[in-house]
């Protein structure tokens, strides 16, 4: 059996994500991400691409989103990526969130677990979950989903999500 790949949030976003779907992740970023986080992108885009942090501050969110996904490649962005795949699932698509969550039975409002009360899915479940959903949903978000769930949620949503994504890679493959 193959290895289970690490869907760590640089390698969602540039293997999962066509160039809209990775901009529109991280325009979400700009527009309900943590201030922290975004103070920490803007000094970190502010230094690499030796912009004042000003002129950054004043770009529209779609301008420094395409800058932010320039650098891709920067591991100590990585937890702005990680904030971007949450602010996006809870924000832009809480749709799709709520609809696999009721399907796992994991009590939700829109998409927002409010009680840790819950177990993580099984692979079986985020199987048949995705055999309910696929036809409502598009393949890309569905994967985007899965991958972003088990690098956010933990070590057990990993062991559920990420083998469903690595099938469902290989097989559009």
């Amino acid at each position: 059996m193959a290895e289970e790949t690490f869907w760590n949030a640089r390698k969602i976003l540039s293997e999962l994500c066509d160039n809209p779907k990775r901009l529109e992740v991280l325009t979400s970023f700009w527009s309900g991400g943590d201030e922290t986080q975004r103070r920490l992108a803007t000094a970190h885009l502010s230094r690499t691409m030796h912009f004042r942090e000003e002129t950054l501050r004043k770009a529209p969110k779609e301008k420094k989103a395409a800058w932010l996904a320039s650098k891709l490649a920067s591991p100590e962005l990585e937890t702005c990526f990680e904030a971007a795949l949450m602010v996006y699932h809870t924000t832009r698509v809480s749709e799709m969130l709520g609809a696999f969550l009721d399907q796992w039975g994991i009590p939700h409002k829109k998409g927002t677990i409010e009680d840790d009360d819950y177990k993580a899915p099984t692979k079986e479940q985020v199987r048949a979950g995705v055999e309910a959903l696929k036809d409502r949903f598009p393949l890309q978000d569905i994967l985007l989903y899965l991958s972003s769930a088990g690098l956010l949620m933990g070590p057990d949503w990993r062991k559920a999500t990420w083998p469903v994504v690595d099938e469902m890679v290989a097989a559009k493959a």
